[in-house]
């Protein structure tokens, strides 16, 4: 039985559905297919079931009608403002099941208004990493109807719903082909969306720090400013930054540019299609040409082994 079977990675975004089909043939990863297609209307978190089943519904359409998709199995990733996303204190000495009783009761007293067992929780422990050793975790919760009305979407149309995971999260996926990513590297992984970015910061393959930008409309420098003030004091300086990723959204040179100026360390453009074998009918495709990198968290939860 062969890990990956055919796949295809969704991301949704408020204003656009992306898509990325991939293949394996003769142990090759293949890209089959590279599309968006731009709402009429933004989604939300919130979308009631029926409308949000309808845009995928005309999504799907559409891009069935340029290019058939020939997987049954896809996979979504999903922008920073359809999740809760807090960090807390836990005791590591509780179980697994003790311990997401305990995330459900901080969900409970910081968002009272919901009921915290309407959301499906995932979460980091950024003490696996030597940079921070205190017991904390970064959560991420989604409500569970958002997941249900996916589902619901993939059974209808003859799919079988495989992953939903964070946009940010997803993209950090290419993290794992890096063979220069070594333990004791220090990685910035910025993600670029309309409204609500982020910086994740990795000691090798561990995370151990998430902070939102634009969450409460400051601006994003000045966000970065204060992230990098956070991380100096846990010693992480820009003398000890050895990589810095951009995925996400496009952005203009000029944004990137002062990024790099800002931490001292100059950002890579990931292209998560370079280590591919890219299909002819997508060779000439304008979104893989020039748009390469707007599709990382796309491409990243469409490449994850099933």
């Amino acid at each position: 039985m062969p890990l990956f079977h055919n796949h295809v990675g969704i991301n949704l975004t408020e204003t656009k559905l992306q898509l990325v089909e991939i293949s394996y043939k003769q142990n090759i990863f293949c890209l089959e297919n590279v599309d968006q297609l731009v709402f009429k209307e933004p989604l939300y978190s919130s979308t009631e079931e029926l409308i949000l089943i309808d845009v995928l519904r005309e999504s799907f359409s559409k891009i069935n009608q340029k290019k058939l998709i020939t997987s049954n199995l896809l996979s979504f990733s999903l922008p920073n403002n359809f999740f809760k996303i807090f960090e807390i204190p836990y005791d590591d000495t509780l179980t697994k099941k003790d311990l997401v009783e305990h995330i459900r009761w901080e969900l409970s007293v910081l968002y009272p208004m919901y009921d915290c067992n309407d959301f499906l929780i995932q979460y980091i422990e950024v003490d696996k990493s030597n940079i921070r050793p205190e017991y904390k975790l970064i959560v991420f919760a989604l409500d569970k109807k958002l997941v249900g009305t996916i589902n619901k979407f993939c059974k209808e149309n003859k799919y079988e719903l495989k992953y939903i995971d964070n946009a940010h999260l997803a993209s950090n996926a290419f993290l794992h082909l890096d063979k220069n990513t070594a333990r004791d590297r220090i990685t910035f992984s910025f993600y670029i969306d309309q409204h609500f970015s982020s910086l994740a910061v990795f000691e090798g393959l561990l995370p151990f720090y998430f902070k939102i930008f634009n969450d409460n409309g400051e601006d994003f420098f000045d966000q970065l400013r204060d992230s990098l003030a956070s991380l100096a004091l846990l010693n992480i300086h820009k003398e000890n930054i050895n990589n810095a990723i951009l995925s996400g959204q496009s952005v203009t040179g000029e944004f990137a540019e002062n990024i790099s100026k800002a931490i001292g360390v100059e950002l890579l453009k990931i292209n998560p299609f370079e280590k591919l074998k890219v299909e002819e009918n997508v060779r000439t495709n304008p979104l893989y040409l020039t748009q390469f990198n707007s599709f990382t968290a796309a491409a990243g939860i469409a490449i994850r082994i099933v």
